[in-house]
């Protein structure tokens, strides 16, 4: 499990796994989405953004505007044909700081992306160009993969998923994933020296129960 020791940093993300199992309704998961290129985690404030079918003015926008360190996130607008994401923009967000990109549409250039090495999800590939003519908003709240996002919600990503938490109550969600992670620590430990799974979660009773009247 990793975890991080900054609060903010997007360096040192703590698992979706932990967070998710922790957060309750101060955590949202992103579904549909895939890991398309570059490493699997990120870890940011989110800087929203909602497309027009088929065009990536709106994420121009937010990336011009995102601080360092922010996640691009947005509603892609239906977009399946053409790519809302490519490599120019993957260097210029890259060279500024964008610590990833989670988009609900198709993105384009893999192979380019790889390389750059900027963690992107998204629902697919196409190779098609965008227009870039209008846009539906930009740093207001989204709906992704079914997960209602506001700005500066913080988003973490790893090969588990995608996760979304309530920006005000990050420190919280945070403390307790590392307080889990603390303690699955010390289950690995004792897994370690031979202990079995079910004695150390209590649930040996349950499944020698269980074993008898099957």
């Amino acid at each position: 499990m990793t975890t991080g020791a900054d609060s903010a940093g997007p360096t040192s993300p703590l698992s979706t796994p932990a967070v998710v199992q922790v957060g309750g309704g101060s955590v949202q998961v992103v579904r549909g989405l895939v890991l398309l290129a570059g490493g699997p985690y990120i870890f940011g404030p989110a800087a929203t953004f909602a497309c027009c079918p088929n065009d990536n003015l709106a994420v121009h926008i937010a990336m011009y505007r995102a601080q360092p360190g922010s996640v691009l996130v947005g509603d892609g607008g239906g977009t399946s044909e053409y790519g809302l994401f490519g490599e120019l923009m993957a260097t210029d967000a890259l060279g500024h700081g964008i610590s990833g990109v989670v988009v609900d549409g198709t993105v384009r250039d893999l192979d380019d992306l790889d390389r750059i090495g900027l963690p992107v999800r998204a629902r697919g590939a196409a190779p098609a160009q965008c227009r870039k003519q209008a846009a539906i908003s930009v740093g207001e709240p989204v709906v992704v993969g079914g997960a209602l996002v506001h700005p500066g919600d913080l988003v973490l990503a790893d090969r588990d998923g995608v996760a979304v938490v309530v920006a005000e109550h990050w420190p919280t969600v945070r403390q307790a994933a590392l307080d889990l992670a603390e303690r699955e620590q010390g289950h690995l430990d004792r897994l370690g020296r031979g202990e079995r799974l079910a004695e150390i979660t209590g649930l040996r009773g349950l499944i020698e129960s269980w074993s008898k009247s099957g």
